[in-house]
């Protein structure tokens, strides 16, 4: 099942560079360029209840049938304005538009998720976990985007990828990982997931979010940081997609 999401990953990938991604738009206003695309569809908790009991595969795609045109409740839009607030996070460095269990419940029981990043210049998505999955992320736009992870306790060498276009890196479940688009122009990349909740947990903004006496012991309490104003400094951590390096920004002349 993993195998299938790769294989629509790359597929989206070829359709996006072929021509630029267009928007969704209602039949009755799509001669209008102005038009803002709707949003995907909104998922109740009844809905997500009835595909969870269902005894079978059969069951749970009838139940999904009732919904609607298939093109409604089989298919995910992650333009980014369909996803005005996206699951894998939106900040100054791009966003994350995720489709899981929950966004997009078509996936239920079937094993995999998916996300497509868009990453402005400079842009990060910044040190993260997925507790629950693995990923394969692949380079759809872009060129120089940066990945890396550490695994764990007894091998804590950074392993690193630089990736052009139509190039791939695994990101192994529960390691801490991120993409950097190390360029002055977009990058979009397409991941999929061995999970149909990968979850997603930000190294820095959840680590100082702790006790901020236990931050300040983990650390060997540094006389730089006056543990009464850890919580304070917390609040300062970008949540998610943040502006990346500092030489990169300078050479692509981006304030910060």
């Amino acid at each position: 099942m993993y195998a299938i999401v790769v294989h629509a990953a790359l597929a989206f990938i070829a359709i996006s560079t072929a021509s630029p991604i267009a928007p969704r738009q209602n039949s009755s206003s799509s001669t209008s360029s102005s038009t803002v695309p709707p949003s995907n569809p909104e998922i109740s908790q009844d809905l997500i209840n009835q595909l969870e009991l269902a005894a079978d595969s059969v069951d749970r795609f009838t139940i999904l049938q009732a919904q609607g045109p298939a093109d409604t409740w089989l298919k995910y839009d992650f333009n980014p304005s369909a996803n005005p607030n996206p699951g894998g996070g939106k900040g100054a460095g791009g966003q994350g538009d995720l489709a899981n269990r929950k966004t997009f419940p078509a996936l239920i029981n079937l094993g995999v998720a998916a996300s497509a990043g868009f990453m402005n210049p400079c842009g990060m998505n910044k040190p993260h976990i997925h507790p629950r999955a693995t990923e394969f992320l692949i380079l759809a736009t872009g060129a120089n985007v940066k990945t890396g992870f550490l695994l764990e306790n007894g091998l804590q060498t950074q392993m690193s990828t630089t990736l052009s276009q139509y190039q791939g890196a695994i990101l192994p479940q529960g390691s801490i990982h991120y993409e950097f688009n190390d360029n002055c122009e977009p990058a979009v990349f397409i991941a999929a997931f061995s999970n149909e909740d990968p979850g997603l947990s930000t190294v820095g903004k959840n680590f100082f979010s702790l006790d901020p006496d236990i931050v300040d012991a983990d650390l060997g309490f540094p006389d730089f940081l006056d543990h009464t104003n850890i919580r304070q400094f917390a609040q300062s951590i970008p949540k998610s997609f943040s502006n990346g390096a500092m030489e990169c920004l300078d050479r692509c002349h981006i304030k910060y």
